[in-house]
This record gives structure tokens, C-alpha cells and sequence, in this order.
């Protein structure tokens, strides 16, 4: 089965970025103080900044000028 943008299913997957020693370690502390794994927290995250931003598009274009 061909996936797209438009015909996404149930399915697992693993995302990943590459990042700084830094920035790695930064995020293992704030893992450990919030007692949650990698994957958890990052989920957490994400669906925290969608709900902010996605429909907000005041909130969408401040981001848009914030990266990079």
C-alpha cells in the first residue's frame, strides 16, 4: 500500500532528526525529571504545539518566521 499526506492509516513509525551531544543531553535531563521515555515526551510535545498553533494561523505564522 502507497502512502501520502492524504491516505495515511494506523501505523508505527519511527522519526527521528539529528541533533547536537547538547541538545541530546539537555532532552535525556528533561526525560528524567519528568520520569517519561524519549518517545513519550517527544509525543507529548508535538501534540501540545499542534493544538496551539495548527488553527491559530497568528500563532502558525510566528513560528514561521521563528525557524531559522
Amino acid at each position: 500500500m502507497e502512502l501520502s499526506v492524504n491516505n495515511i492509516k494506523d501505523r508505527n513509525q519511527i522519526f527521528a532528526f539529528r541533533t547536537t551531544k547538547d541538545f541530546t543531553k539537555k532532552f535525556d535531563d528533561l526525560c528524567e525529571r519528568l520520569g517519561y521515555c524519549r518517545s513519550e515526551v517527544v509525543r507529548y510535545a508535538l501534540k501540545q504545539f499542534i493544538r496551539s498553533n495548527w488553527n491559530n494561523s497568528d500563532n502558525f505564522n510566528k513560528v514561521k518566521e521563528e525557524m531559522f
